[in-house]
């Protein structure tokens, strides 16, 4: 995420000053590069298009004028081929935008498409993000003012649309960089419930100018692959680098993420781990083979099941972006480092829940005098810390089950779970 105009660390220009001889000369240095890639998907009508190219030109504008001290760009990219359909998966169209960045380098990417998004929080959606790879995507379908009523004029379509098109990108661009959602209804990071409330916004409040400034200066920083130092470093090394060097990013990535929801939006894998849980405290088997082990034993079978079931998923869904290591990137780094712990919170986050539960059903369900009958090869009173040792046991069992129900989820729906972080 990190890029700065090559010529910063040149000297471009250095004209003599007014008496001064050929050995002090003044640098004029050009201000940080930040590039923010529009890629097209599908055959756009001429209105949308030219709303979007219009809308792009604003945004040029705004941004240059609010952040003077960057050199902005915004080149547009169009792919026709890739968008045919009348509903488009975010997730699909994610992939694109992650290839368009990576290849051309820029920090951000907006990917437009006259398709409606498919939603899987919402009733619908205009748009979606995910920080965690730096790109945001917009639907015109519903911005258009002919999708409310069967004609509209060319001339009010091309001012609708372009208004709305570049308040919700500034909203979207916004959370790209951190930006919560704020009260006021004119400001453009207003939590946006219908269409209409994107003919409101006009401007960034204050504070969030000046946090978005900051967050800029750390996007335009020299990338770990443009210095020389790093690109001669072992892959290993590279990695430790990036991840020290994106670390805040990386946070404000799985917070935005929030792992803790992976339960409740993964029904497949964690109605498998609940039912091997439920399956395994009515066995009587289940109860003596658990109680029975130490409890460095059940801690090492934790951790090992947190780590094969995330390693699992990661490979199974596809999730982690894969390149070549003579052309690793800053971004691949940050990245693949932040969908790892999504992953392994997410898994964390269901195993907790599958402890506490066995814990608590164990402890408060089943009568003393049928624990004993059932744990017969234990020597002596049953204490507390067989309850745990026996909770951490089924636990670690449901979770490894679970990911197997989580493979049967839908590849297009996990990726939306753990990249999108929020849909408009």
């Amino acid at each position: 995420m990190r890029k700065v105009v090559e010529t910063n660390r040149e000297i471009l220009k250095m004209p003599l000053l007014p008496g001064a001889d050929d050995g002090h000369r003044v640098a004029s240095i050009e201000p940080s590069l930040i590039e923010i890639g529009w890629v097209l998907v599908g055959r756009l009508d001429d209105a949308d298009r030219d709303a979007i190219y219009q809308s792009r030109d604003g945004l040029l504008t705004s941004l240059r004028d609010t952040f003077p001290d960057f050199t902005w760009r915004m080149p547009i990219v169009q792919r026709e081929e890739l968008g045919q359909h009348y509903h488009a998966e975010p997730a699909v169209l994610l992939d694109y935008g992650m290839t368009e960045r990576e290849v051309k380098h820029w920090d951000f990417a907006v990917i437009l498409t006259d398709a409606d998004l498919v939603s899987h929080y919402k009733p619908y959606a205009l748009g979606a993000v995910s920080r965690s790879v730096s790109v945001a995507m917009v639907s015109t379908a519903r911005l258009d003012p002919q999708s409310t009523r069967s004609t509209a004029p060319i001339e009010e379509r091309l001012v609708v649309m372009r208004r709305r098109i570049c308040a919700l990108v500034q909203h979207l661009f916004g959370h790209l960089n951190g930006l919560v959602h704020h009260d006021d209804s004119c400001c453009y990071m207003y939590n946006v419930e219908k269409v209409e409330d994107l003919d409101r916004m006009d401007a960034f409040c204050p504070r969030q100018v000046e946090q978005l400034r900051a967050n800029l200066h750390e996007v335009a920083d020299v990338r770990l692959e443009e210095e020389e130092r790093s690109v001669r470093a072992p892959a290993f090394w590279f990695y430790l680098r990036g991840m020290w060097r994106g670390r805040a990013d990386i946070v404000r990535a799985i917070l935005h993420a929030r792992p803790w929801e992976f339960p409740f939006r993964l029904s497949r894998l964690t109605t498998a781990a609940v039912s091997v849980l439920l399956i395994l405290l009515m066995t009587a088997e289940a109860w003596d083979l658990g109680m029975s082990q130490s409890v460095g034993l059940v801690v090492g079978l934790s951790c090992t099941a947190l780590v094969i079931t995330s390693a699992y998923i990661l490979r199974r869904q596809q999730l982690l972006m894969r390149r070549d290591v003579s052309i690793l990137s800053e971004q691949t780094v940050i990245t693949n480092s932040t969908i790892t712990t999504v992953v392994l919170l997410g898994m964390l986050t269901t195993y907790s829940g599958l402890f506490f539960a066995a814990l608590g059903l164990s402890a408060w369900l089943f009568p003393h005098q049928l624990v004993v009958g059932w744990a017969a090869s234990l020597n002596g009173e049953i204490h507390t810390v067989h309850y745990v040792v026996l909770a951490a046991f089924v636990a670690s069992l449901g979770l490894l089950i679970g990911a197997l129900g989580a493979s049967f989820e839908q590849h297009y729906y996990f990726r939306h779970v753990t990249y999108i972080d929020e849909e408009t």
